[in-house]
């Protein structure tokens, strides 16, 4: 086989390739299209499909349908099958959401109900002022253990190691501390914060 029958055949395959991508691409586009354009094609597939050929005739695309049946067929059921899988994907997603969400409040819960007296009286200023925000020393074991658990969480990063950062209560925290104060009973009755007073 001589270079130019070779370059021929290269340029053959690489010209089949791109092709091949390109399809891909397109293909792939398609996937990514909101469920409610398929609802739209499927919906258009299945109105040309079963719809009666009079309606067709009026329309003006009863031969449209006859020479492309089997093309408007394909693309009711993979328009179908893709909105399907869409469905299925969205209810896996939010079973899997709400999963983790109950794990995650199982476990603020059950720490809520084994805290040391030192937790207690930097969430007693929570409930104490029905505020959720405080200011407390980063640099803190008490505060990064309660932050670690998800009961608390840092938020702003303007702060100082001095002053102290802010520091917010979880959602879950808050209402389950609210409806179960009793919680936060302990050896003392006061509570923590790390903001200091400006007097001036």
């Amino acid at each position: 086989m001589g270079p130019s029958c070779r370059s021929a055949t290269d340029s053959s395959r690489s010209a089949s390739n791109n092709m091949v991508s390109e399809i891909l691409k397109t293909i792939i586009e398609f996937l990514k299209l909101a469920p409610r354009y398929l609802i739209a094609l499927g919906l258009m597939a299945a109105c040309l499909l079963f719809s009666p050929d009079s309606f067709l005739k009026k329309m003006g695309v009863s031969q449209f349908v006859q020479d492309n049946r089997s093309w408007l067929g394909l693309l009711f059921i993979g328009t179908t099958a893709l909105f399907l899988v869409s469905i299925a994907g969205d209810i896996l997603k939010s079973l899997k959401r709400w999963r983790l969400n109950r794990r995650a409040y199982a476990q603020i819960t059950d720490r809520l109900n084994h805290l040391t007296e030192d937790e207690k009286q930097i969430l007693r200023y929570y409930i104490a002022k029905q505020t959720r925000a405080n200011t407390l020393r980063m640099d803190d074991g008490v505060v990064q253990g309660l932050a670690a658990a998800g009961i608390l969480y840092r938020s702003t990063s303007m702060g100082s190691v001095v002053e102290g950062f802010g520091y917010n209560i979880s959602d879950t925290a808050w209402e389950y501390l609210n409806v179960f104060p009793n919680l936060l009973e302990g050896s003392t009755n006061t509570y923590r914060t790390d903001k200091r007073d400006r007097r001036w």
